[in-house]
């Protein structure tokens, strides 16, 4: 368990946040998927891309560390890499799961995909059917992992595939529509979320060669021509890690009244990352920030104050940083209402009731639905949050100890997922953390 205190002055502070996992998995991807040599820098170090090397390891791919990078061979054009039956673990990602599933219909080898957690809960039949409507045979068990992907290619031609539980099927097709025998055409059917998601996946293939064709927001077209180039690339840095510090600023004020100040470093100010838009939302709360671009790349720096006023947002295209908006919200004046999260249901933990839950335990006035949030301005204390084996509870909820003395969170191990470093780097802001059993 650990422990979190707040600051004993005002947060001060500059810090550099990891590469982003979500890019990471889809640049890991295309690497696998291209006939060549990829040169990967910046990657995070985190549980989740350590599954995402060994998956790509499993579909026959070379890959050797190098200083700071990983070089990846990846398979060759006629789909290469030994036939032999494998099965791998894709542990807690969702991400991965997906992202594999539709990567294994193009290479010639049986691929079974299992995981730890809620993985085996975590929706995958609107995949599944399309990529059998697109000649790949595959078993589940009962329409959830474990599965095995049997057939060794993807065929082209036109697909309709749902978007409303996740963006990460279309995001999957994608990404392995180069490896497929014809032109492959995508079109999301029904209501979409996180939209940022695919706007990420389509930037990505780009930057590896691969230009997809786009009418509107819900349809895609891989050409039968397109093909990944081998390269150097790098990672950008973590909007959603980003988001954690910079609400430390707003929640990061002195006892003498001096605001919190905390300046993100190592940022792509033109990410589609959807978490992008996380300073917006700070600047409406009452935030003063400020982005800039300098020598040494782009920084973002926020202000608090101590008059933070509620939001209405809706969070559908930047979900990963709900928890860190919930847990500023019971410290402004004024309701914070959370909406368009339906899917946030489907993580880790069912984050709606997770964050509910954590909150309530706090002392915090809370409301939920279906897809929605409502956060009171409350009067917190001290308590315990069970984060559910969720990392996002656990970071986000932790911020709510840079306010209130003695917020403990339970298996605080849950952050290795996404950022290992991450109670470190509270440290480093000032706050106390340390193991929930200490004096103190």
């Amino acid at each position: 368990m650990i422990r979190v205190r707040p600051p004993e002055r005002a947060i001060r502070a500059a810090v550099s946040v990891p590469g982003s996992k979500y890019e990471a998995n889809r640049l890991l991807l295309a690497a696998a998927l291209t006939d060549g040599e990829t040169r990967l820098s910046g990657l995070p170090d985190n549980e989740d891309i350590g599954a995402a090397v060994t998956a790509i390891r499993a579909l026959g791919c070379e890959v050797r560390e190098e200083e700071d990078a990983l070089l990846i061979r990846g398979l060759p054009a006629d789909g290469g890499g030994p036939p032999d039956p494998v099965t791998v673990d894709v542990g807690e990602s969702g991400t991965l799961f997906r992202f594999l599933t539709a990567a294994a219909a193009t290479v010639e080898r049986p691929i079974t995909i299992r995981g730890r957690g809620r993985i085996h809960e975590r929706p995958i039949g609107g995949l599944v059917r399309t990529l059998r409507r697109l000649g790949t045979r595959v078993e589940t068990t009962g329409g959830f992992a474990p599965l095995t992907v049997i057939s060794g290619r993807l065929a082209g031609g036109r697909a309709r595939i749902p978007g409303a539980e996740t963006s990460q099927f279309a995001s999957a097709l994608l990404l392995a529509a180069p490896r497929s025998r014809a032109s492959l055409e995508i079109e999301i059917a029904g209501p979409a979320v996180s939209t940022s998601y695919l706007d990420l996946t389509v930037a990505v293939m780009g930057r590896c060669g691969v230009r997809i064709e786009r009418t509107g927001a819900r349809k895609f077209r891989a050409p039968a021509h397109a093909r990944y180039r081998p390269g150097a690339r790098r990672v950008s840095g973590d909007w959603t890690s980003a988001s954690y510090f910079l609400a430390a600023a707003a929640l990061g004020g002195g006892v003498d009244g001096a605001p919190g100040r905390v300046e993100v470093r190592g940022l792509d100010p033109d990410s589609p990352q959807g978490e992008r838009r996380f300073p917006d939302l700070l600047r409406r709360m009452g935030c003063e920030v400020a982005e800039e671009r300098d020598e040494g790349g782009f920084r973002v720096r926020v202000t608090g104050t101590d008059r933070l006023v509620g939001v209405e947002a809706d969070m559908g295209s930047l979900p990963d940083a709900v928890p860190t908006l919930a847990a500023l919200a019971p410290f402004a004046r004024t309701p914070t209402r959370i909406t368009g999260i339906g899917h946030l249901r489907l993580k880790e933990s069912d984050r709606i009731e997770a964050l509910a839950a954590g909150l309530s335990a706090l002392g915090a006035r809370v409301e939920s639905g279906a897809d929605w949030l409502a956060i009171r301005p409350s009067r917190l204390r001290a308590g315990e949050i069970e984060p559910r084996g969720d990392h996002r509870i656990a970071m986000g909820l932790a911020l709510v100890g840079l306010r209130v003395p003695g917020v403990r969170i339970r298996s605080p191990g849950v952050v290795r997922k996404s950022f290992p470093g991450y109670w470190d780097a509270l440290r480093g802001l000032g706050a106390s953390v340390a193991d929930g059993d200490a004096a103190g």
